[in-house]
């Protein structure tokens, strides 16, 4: 079994701290060191939605410690029951992009990486990391990429927050994926970064949400956008090979958005003429979906009739827990929901294809068939 979404996170800020320069720990932890600074500078900007009843769950949390920090307990709750492979996607820490301080952001991705190699996959060969990337400078991004990204145990890059304030399809992000293609690494979009208050993004369309019910119903809204983004704007064809899981926000929101997008494929075909493929021709070759979190458990048959709506639902799905979040999906928690005949490839075929194990390269990516962007004539007159 390969558990593809596990939140891991520092017992306190100082242990990520010893990764950075001195000039930048000085910057963020001496007392003093700036006008009016009393306390260390908060390293990540603030998530404003927290569940009543507790976010994380409750045996989660030891000696005081914040829930994903002790490497002990996720070994004892939840490696040790028959998990082959689960990849570390952050819990806090995928905020980073979210940072304002696009400098900062840089040392707080490469302190998070190395943290990562160090205090977790060099523990554990059953652990495997996302290279957590500072979107907002793209060259900052690929750096890190280059940096960090052919480590053996990396087997994919963490996109979470978004630092520009645009759909992820967007061409300022295209050197991201090139650079991801080139490595034959996957690109994890996570939900939750867009709930920060400091990010030019929202997690809804219409407004920030006032309480954390309203978040989480609409927390895959986000993800929604980037995957009409990343569809439209050709990502598929100018990097054919690449590959992009979808966490965080659920499965039940692709089917619906699927049957709108492939019914107005052709009628706005000559928008964008360089998409060659149906919306759903995209999702079976390039698109995975993390099932956490998995709702439905009062109706499974309900839920399993939805998903069916997508024929080959099966093949796309990869599952991953979300631990230690307090709607973490244990494994029987998800078999109870979908049929039997799903359960090798959702919790093991799937996620074995998806990422990049063991730090081989994929072959030189195939350039696209026609220009991204480039609307000629042959192309409009095929579209009418």
């Amino acid at each position: 079994m390969i558990d593809a979404c596990v939140h891991h996170h520092w017992a306190q800020q100082s242990e990520l701290m010893d990764y950075m320069s001195r000039g930048w720990q000085e910057y963020l932890r001496q007392p003093e060191s700036l006008p009016g600074d009393l306390d260390p500078i908060a390293i990540l900007p603030w998530f404003p939605y927290s569940r009543p009843d507790g976010d994380k769950l409750p045996d989660s949390v030891s000696d005081g410690r914040p829930a994903g920090s002790s490497y002990e307990l996720v070994q004892q709750q939840l490696l040790d029951r028959g998990v082959e492979a689960a990849v570390l996607n952050y819990d806090e820490g995928m905020r980073t992009p979210a940072t304002p301080n696009t400098h900062l952001a840089r040392e707080l991705a490469r302190a998070s990486n190395d943290w990562t190699v160090d205090r977790w996959l060099s523990r554990d060969e059953r652990l495997h990391g996302l290279v957590l990337v500072p979107n907002q400078v793209t060259q900052d991004a690929v750096g890190e990429i280059t940096r960090i990204g052919d480590h053996p145990q990396m087997v994919g890059i963490l996109m979470s927050a978004n630092g520009l304030g645009k759909p992820f399809g967007h061409p300022a992000y295209h050197p991201i994926y090139a650079a991801a293609a080139e490595r034959g690494l996957p690109v994890v979009i996570h939900a939750g970064g867009d709930a920060i208050l400091e990010t030019l993004t929202h997690p809804t369309a219409g407004g920030l949400p006032t309480s954390y019910a309203e978040y989480y119903v609409f927390n895959s809204m986000p993800l929604v956008t980037h995957f009409l983004s990343l569809v439209a704007q050709g990502v598929f064809e100018k990097f054919p090979d690449l590959k992009v899981l979808f966490s965080g926000g659920g499965v039940t929101w692709l089917t619906a958005i699927l049957w709108r997008f492939d019914a107005e494929y052709m009628p706005y075909r000559r928008e964008t003429p360089w998409v060659k493929k149906t919306p759903s021709e995209y999702v079976r070759d390039n698109i995975r979906l993390c099932t956490y979190p998995l709702v439905g458990a009062a109706a499974p048959e309900r839920l399993v009739r939805l998903l069916r709506a997508f024929p080959g639902i099966e093949d796309v799905l990869v599952y991953g827990s979300g631990y230690p979040n307090w709607d973490t999906d244990f494994p029987h928690d998800v078999a109870a929901q979908l049929p039997a005949e799903w359960a090798d490839r959702v919790f093991s075929e799937n996620a074995r294809g998806f990422f990049r194990w063991g730090g081989a390269l994929s072959p030189a990516v195939a350039g696209p068939s026609a220009a991204v962007g480039e609307m000629d004539e042959i192309e409009l007159a095929s579209a009418e």
